[in-house]
């Protein structure tokens, strides 16, 4: 086979597996988690009521 195109596949190859391996990193990282907050709302006579 020709050298240029074993070179070519090959870097098409890691590209590849580069890619890959950076999707799968991505997922497993941590994600943050959200917290709920408490909010106190005001009705028009000003009294607070809570959710």
């Amino acid at each position: 086979m020709d050298t240029h195109l074993l070179i070519g596949v090959a870097v098409m190859l890691g590209l590849i597996g580069i890619a890959g391996s950076r999707e799968l990193l991505r997922r497993f990282k941590a994600q943050p988690q959200l917290v709920p907050i408490r909010a106190e709302r005001r009705d028009a006579a000003g009294y607070t009521r809570r959710r």
